[in-house]
């Protein structure tokens, strides 16, 4: 298997990227939006040392998954309607751009504060900012936001993935699972 994607497959760097990635945005997800309505106390407060530790973990693996997929050519798209080709590439960039709003939202939302990111007490990613109130809440709104928008666009993701492997059986999927010959 090549490292390097080509015109019709993910190479091995972009599918560890994908499915890597994958599992930490959607346990992320999972995780934020499990303790978000919970009310203060230790529950609410467990689940967030665990998100935010898990983030400062990630945080520079998930900027090096979109800054390859930026840079790095995509396989060439499969033959289908112009539309939803278009409508591909606007998902595919609304979730690289919901993923790295949230990488900088979520750092924002700590260092607002006047925290540091502390990573299950291992290490801790120093705040560069001193406390700034009105930043703090617009990145909570905007992190609140950009988690929805990411859950719907892998919504849509995966309904495409669904849609190319069992309606026009075109082998999309393949792509990312294994090596078309």
């Amino acid at each position: 298997m090549s490292l390097k994607d080509t015109s019709t497959y993910y190479g091995g760097i972009s599918r560890f990227n994908h499915w890597f990635s994958a599992l930490i945005v959607i346990g992320m997800l999972s995780v934020g939006f499990y303790f978000n309505d919970m009310p203060r106390g230790d529950e609410k407060s467990y689940w967030l040392k665990m998100h935010i530790g898990f983030g400062g973990l990630v945080f520079l693996f998930l900027w090096f998954r979109v800054i390859w997929r930026i840079v790095v050519k995509s396989p060439d798209p499969v033959e289908q309607e112009k539309a939803l080709n278009i409508l591909s590439k606007i998902v595919h960039w609304v979730l690289l751009l919901s993923v790295l709003v949230m990488a900088i939202s979520g750092p924002m939302l700590i260092w607002t504060r006047g925290a540091d990111i502390n990573v299950f007490g291992w290490f801790a990613i120093p705040t560069p900012i001193d406390e700034m109130h009105d930043l703090h809440e617009l990145m909570e709104e905007v992190h609140e936001i950009a988690a929805k928008v990411l859950f719907v666009s892998i919504l849509l993701h995966v309904a495409a993935a669904i849609k190319h492997q069992f309606i026009s059986k075109n082998n999309v999927l393949a792509r990312m699972v294994k090596r078309l010959r």
